[in-house]
Protein backbone atom coordinates (compact mmCIF):
# COMPACT_ATOMS: atom_id res chain seq x y z
CA UNK A 1 0.00 0.00 0.00
CA UNK A 2 1.35 3.40 -1.00
CA UNK A 3 0.72 5.87 1.81
CA UNK A 4 2.17 8.71 3.83
CA UNK A 5 3.14 7.69 7.37
CA UNK A 6 1.21 9.03 10.33
CA UNK A 7 4.52 10.45 11.62
CA UNK A 8 4.96 12.56 8.48
CA UNK A 9 1.30 13.59 8.37
CA UNK A 10 1.34 14.70 12.02
CA UNK A 11 4.74 16.38 11.62
CA UNK A 12 3.50 18.37 8.65
CA UNK A 13 0.31 19.35 10.50
CA UNK A 14 2.43 20.51 13.46
CA UNK A 15 4.71 22.58 11.25
CA UNK A 16 1.75 24.18 9.43
CA UNK A 17 0.08 25.02 12.76
CA UNK A 18 3.26 26.71 13.98
CA UNK A 19 3.61 28.64 10.72
CA UNK A 20 -0.08 29.62 10.73
CA UNK A 21 -0.03 31.02 14.26
CA UNK A 22 -0.24 34.78 14.18
CA UNK A 23 2.24 35.30 16.98
CA UNK A 24 5.93 34.68 17.36
CA UNK A 25 5.28 33.31 20.85
CA UNK A 26 5.85 29.62 21.53
CA UNK A 27 2.74 27.44 21.29
CA UNK A 28 2.22 25.06 24.25
CA UNK A 29 2.66 21.45 23.12
CA UNK A 30 -0.40 20.29 25.10
CA UNK A 31 -2.52 22.88 23.29
CA UNK A 32 -1.09 21.82 19.92
CA UNK A 33 -1.73 18.17 20.77
CA UNK A 34 -5.37 18.88 21.52
CA UNK A 35 -5.89 21.25 18.59
CA UNK A 36 -4.31 18.87 16.06
CA UNK A 37 -5.61 15.69 17.72
CA UNK A 38 -2.12 14.22 17.95
CA UNK A 39 -1.32 12.12 21.03
CA UNK A 40 1.00 14.22 23.22
CA UNK A 41 3.78 11.60 23.54
CA UNK A 42 3.82 11.19 19.73
CA UNK A 43 3.84 14.97 19.25
CA UNK A 44 6.85 15.16 21.60
CA UNK A 45 8.70 12.49 19.58
CA UNK A 46 8.04 14.29 16.31
CA UNK A 47 8.93 17.67 17.79
CA UNK A 48 12.19 16.29 19.15
CA UNK A 49 13.22 15.08 15.68
CA UNK A 50 12.24 18.42 14.11
CA UNK A 51 14.17 20.22 16.85
CA UNK A 52 17.32 18.17 16.23
CA UNK A 53 17.12 19.18 12.57
CA UNK A 54 16.83 22.85 13.54
CA UNK A 55 13.33 23.32 12.08
CA UNK A 56 11.65 24.15 15.39
CA UNK A 57 12.70 25.49 18.74
CA UNK A 58 11.34 24.50 22.14
CA UNK A 59 11.18 26.90 25.08
CA UNK A 60 10.74 25.42 28.56
CA UNK A 61 8.58 26.81 31.33
CA UNK A 62 4.99 27.92 31.86
CA UNK A 63 5.10 30.32 28.91
CA UNK A 64 7.15 27.94 26.81
CA UNK A 65 6.27 25.73 23.93
CA UNK A 66 7.16 25.17 20.30
CA UNK A 67 7.82 27.62 17.50
CA UNK A 68 9.47 27.68 14.12
CA UNK A 69 13.22 28.13 14.11
CA UNK A 70 13.40 29.15 10.45
CA UNK A 71 11.30 31.46 8.29
CA UNK A 72 8.25 29.58 6.99
CA UNK A 73 9.01 30.52 3.38
CA UNK A 74 12.32 28.62 3.56
CA UNK A 75 10.93 25.36 4.95
CA UNK A 76 9.71 22.93 2.30
CA UNK A 77 7.57 19.85 2.69
CA UNK A 78 10.48 17.90 1.20
CA UNK A 79 12.76 19.04 4.03
CA UNK A 80 10.18 18.03 6.66
CA UNK A 81 9.65 14.65 4.98
CA UNK A 82 13.37 13.95 4.75
CA UNK A 83 13.88 14.90 8.40
CA UNK A 84 11.05 12.66 9.61
CA UNK A 85 11.28 9.76 7.13
CA UNK A 86 14.59 9.96 5.27
CA UNK A 87 15.17 10.40 1.53
CA UNK A 88 12.20 10.04 -0.82
CA UNK A 89 12.52 6.73 -2.63
CA UNK A 90 9.29 5.22 -3.92
CA UNK A 91 10.85 1.96 -5.10
CA UNK A 92 14.12 0.21 -4.24
CA UNK A 93 15.34 0.28 -7.85
CA UNK A 94 15.59 4.09 -7.66
CA UNK A 95 17.73 3.97 -4.51
CA UNK A 96 21.33 4.77 -5.42
CA UNK A 97 22.64 2.41 -2.71
CA UNK A 98 21.02 -0.71 -4.22
CA UNK A 99 21.80 -2.35 -7.53
CA UNK A 100 18.68 -3.76 -9.13
CA UNK A 101 19.31 -6.91 -11.14
CA UNK A 102 16.66 -5.84 -13.68
CA UNK A 103 17.86 -2.25 -14.01
CA UNK A 104 19.03 -2.61 -17.61
CA UNK A 105 15.75 -4.02 -18.91
CA UNK A 106 13.11 -2.79 -16.45
CA UNK A 107 10.04 -1.61 -18.33
CA UNK A 108 8.65 0.32 -15.32
CA UNK A 109 11.80 2.14 -14.18
CA UNK A 110 11.22 5.24 -16.31
CA UNK A 111 7.66 5.63 -15.00
CA UNK A 112 8.77 5.22 -11.35
CA UNK A 113 11.64 7.63 -11.90
CA UNK A 114 9.29 10.22 -13.43
CA UNK A 115 6.79 9.81 -10.58
CA UNK A 116 9.49 10.19 -7.95
CA UNK A 117 10.84 13.29 -9.68
CA UNK A 118 7.35 14.84 -9.74
CA UNK A 119 6.72 14.03 -6.08
CA UNK A 120 10.03 15.59 -5.06
CA UNK A 121 9.32 18.65 -7.23
CA UNK A 122 5.86 19.10 -5.70
CA UNK A 123 7.24 18.72 -2.16
CA UNK A 124 10.02 21.21 -2.92
CA UNK A 125 7.54 23.80 -4.21
CA UNK A 126 5.26 23.43 -1.19
CA UNK A 127 6.56 25.71 1.54
CA UNK A 128 5.17 26.28 5.02
CA UNK A 129 4.17 29.87 4.31
CA UNK A 130 1.97 28.73 1.39
CA UNK A 131 0.43 25.87 3.38
CA UNK A 132 -0.17 28.12 6.40
CA UNK A 133 -1.92 30.70 4.20
CA UNK A 134 -4.17 27.94 2.82
CA UNK A 135 -4.85 26.69 6.34
CA UNK A 136 -5.78 30.17 7.57
CA UNK A 137 -8.05 30.69 4.54
CA UNK A 138 -9.82 27.38 5.22
CA UNK A 139 -10.31 28.36 8.87
CA UNK A 140 -11.83 31.71 7.84
CA UNK A 141 -14.15 29.99 5.36
CA UNK A 142 -15.23 27.41 7.94
CA UNK A 143 -15.89 30.14 10.51
CA UNK A 144 -18.05 32.02 8.00
CA UNK A 145 -20.08 28.88 7.34
CA UNK A 146 -20.77 28.39 11.04
CA UNK A 147 -22.80 31.58 11.48
CA UNK A 148 -25.88 30.76 13.55
CA UNK A 149 -29.13 30.87 11.58
CA UNK A 150 -32.27 32.04 13.29
CA UNK A 151 -35.36 30.07 12.39
CA UNK A 152 -38.51 32.15 12.28
CA UNK A 153 -41.87 30.41 12.37
CA UNK A 154 -44.46 31.38 9.80
CA UNK A 155 -47.32 31.94 12.28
Amino acid sequence: MFRISRRLDYGLQLMIALAASNSDRPQPSAQLSEQLQIPLPFLHQIAHTLMQAGLIKASPGPRGGLRLNQPSETVTVLKIAEVLEGPICITPCLDCTDNCVRQDNCSAQYMWDDLQTRIIEQMTNATLDKLAAQSNEMARNNAALQVPIEIVSAD
